[in-house]
């Protein structure tokens, strides 16, 4: 199902109650929804690593792995490090715990998710809301012990996932900590309530409500195996020891929360209690999250931030990189900041290579650039260098650095790179293109995004796209990119060694002329060189968070609102 996505729903959902606890819709979606296999947040770069691992009861379970990159990358092994092991609530897949990447990996904390069997992208048939996903809990315990990888374990847990949490707790006091929200404490206690509520079409009534239950009792041990009778969290809370932080939300009618305040009463371990906002399925506040995060960040026992968050470009611009990447929910950064990163990245080691920058551009996603390009000397390259701002996701949150896309010409040909912070180039595609030196040719470069999906959230994700061509045709290359990014695009006309670019055109692939560079129009974000150039000495346009705010100036989201100062100094023709 990887290339399709939808809520798959059992045609007697409506109207058995077994059907409610063991089969409740399946959430399918495209594993792009994963988010690309690596990716740089400000303090740290993010390698996910996908596995699958047998279940207690045979189908294999869909694992993924995000892991902050260390020296590893550079062929030593890396140290272990505490992980987080999310575990979803019923109707749901692994891309619940996605929200979490920003919020632990820059701590050096790594973070496990995982589909449950008969969730999301698993195998299995049917669900147990914790009888037998305690014992894919422990499957997926013994494979991080097993990889070298982890240190402590803690776990993060969400109405099956937190009695999932409980159920595995009593039996494995290494669990270093655990975040239980919306767990219920007897199960046959909620089938009873659930029976009569608007979950079902029909309600069951009084008179029949034992019988219902005993008739859903004998239809799931048939065809699950347990007895709904015995899967009773509140019997295993008087043995369990580990730093518990209950959460559950105020108006939850399908775990009502009493249920979590009888399991914080019977615990016997330090615990804490939060009845915060929302129903059963209300995405949690920010500041919750935040609080839950502290709270296992504690119970791991991390104080020493990860290495890779010390010397990079957000110390280079004066901001801590912890706290922007933690800044989940909105943009932070000026956008004078963000080009300056990217201007660090593009120069960082180019010297040498007589890397020169023009005047910086602007284009929509869906633009044409043309520029006419002259290569002098066999070493000597020219094109565009394309400042790609990843757009807000749930893995990334809403302050990603910079991407560069390099577009490149030379006597050799055609070549596409991909530069992200703490990387070697990376070449995406190239093409020969036999051309001679000291002849001028036109070089094309069209950036494309399709229309947005049907289904967003869960389908394929619509991944912009790059063309490169000569003007005099011949071969050409076809990229495209691995996550999605923002509407703007920045770019930089340049040159390396003996080459020159010059009339350097945008146009709208809609067929509407955006600008030119001989007569610019006030659609364009005119050349920068003179912002740029005094941004490194400049505190106003040094690295700046902006102050608390509903709607904060200068942010990533308004990054065009940002720059009135960038088009001031353009030269109006």
């Amino acid at each position: 199902m990887e290339n399709d996505e939808h809520l798959e729903v059992p045609g007697t959902y409506a109207f058995a109650l077994w059907n409610l606890i063991i089969r409740p819709p399946r959430r399918r979606y495209h594993l792009s929804r994963l988010g690309p296999k690596e990716f740089r947040l400000w303090s740290c770069g993010v390698k996910r690593v996908d596995v699958d691992i047998p279940s207690a009861r045979g189908p294999k379970l869909r694992c993924s792995h995000f892991l902050p990159e260390d020296s590893s990358s550079y062929g030593t092994p890396p140290e272990p490090s505490p992980c987080v092991i999310y575990l979803h609530q019923n109707a749901s897949c692994r891309l619940e715990a996605l929200q979490l990447v920003p919020l632990f990996l820059p701590l050096g904390i790594s973070l496990f998710c995982l589909d449950f069997a008969g969730c999301g992208e698993s195998g299995g048939e049917y669900i147990s809301l914790g009888w037998f996903e305690r014992d894919d809990l422990a499957e997926c315990v013994k494979y991080l012990r097993a990889s070298g990888r982890v240190s402590s374990i803690g776990l993060w847990g969400r109405s099956m996932g937190a009695v999932t949490a409980l159920l595995h707790a009593d039996r494995d006091h290494s669990i270093a900590g655990m975040v239980l929200d919306s767990p219920f404490c007897n199960l046959r206690q909620l089938a009873t309530e659930l029976a009569q509520s608007d979950y079902l079409s029909v309600k069951v009534p009084t008179w029949l409500l034992f019988g219902a239950l005993a008739l859903a009792r004998l239809r799931i041990k048939l065809l699950c195996n347990f007895d709904i009778d015995e899967l009773s969290p509140e019997e295993h809370v008087g043995v369990s020891f580990i730093p518990a932080l209950f959460i559950h939300g105020s108006s939850d009618d399908f775990i009502a929360p009493h249920h979590s305040k009888k399991l914080f009463e019977a615990y016997t371990g330090d615990k804490d209690f939060e009845l915060v906002l929302g129903d059963h399925n209300t995405p949690r506040d920010v500041p919750v999250i935040k609080n839950a995060v502290s709270f296992l960040v504690q119970a791991l026992r991390c104080s020493v931030a990860p290495a890779q968050g010390r010397t990079n470009l957000a110390t280079m611009l004066g901001f801590d990189p912890i706290q922007v990447d933690g800044a989940v929910e909105r943009g932070i950064l000026k956008g004078q900041v963000v080009i300056e990163a990217a201007r660090q990245l593009a120069l960082a080691g180019s010297e040498a290579r007589k890397l020169r920058l023009m005047e910086i551009m602007k284009a929509g996603m869906h633009a044409r650039l043309e520029a006419a390009a002259q290569i002098m000397e066999s070493a000597g390259e020219a094109g565009f260098c394309l400042i790609l701002l990843p757009a807000p996701t749930d893995y990334g949150g809403s302050n990603r650095p910079p991407t560069l896309i390099f577009a490149l010409c030379s006597s050799k040909g055609l070549q596409v790179q991909q530069l992200v912070e703490g990387k070697e180039p990376k070449i995406l595609a190239e093409a020969s293109v036999r051309f001679e030196v000291g002849i001028p040719v036109m070089l094309v470069l069209e950036l494309t995004a399709p229309g947005a999906s049907n289904r967003p959230g869960f389908g394929a994700l619509q991944l912009p796209r790059l063309r490169m061509l000569l003007g005099t045709g011949g071969p050409e290359i076809n990229v495209t990119l691995e996550e999605e990014y923002r509407r703007e695009v920045f770019f930089w006309p340049m040159t390396r060694g003996e080459a020159e670019l010059f009339d350097t055109e945008v146009k709208s692939l809609e067929e509407k002329r955006v600008s030119t560079s001989s007569a610019p129009s006030s659609t364009l974000c005119q050349p920068t060189s003179e912002v740029l150039r005094h941004a490194s000495a400049e505190p106003r346009l040094g690295a700046e968070i902006v102050p608390e705010a509903p709607d904060p100036v200068g942010a990533i989201d308004h990054v065009e609102a940002e720059l009135p100062s960038i088009s001031s100094c353009c030269h109006q023709s």
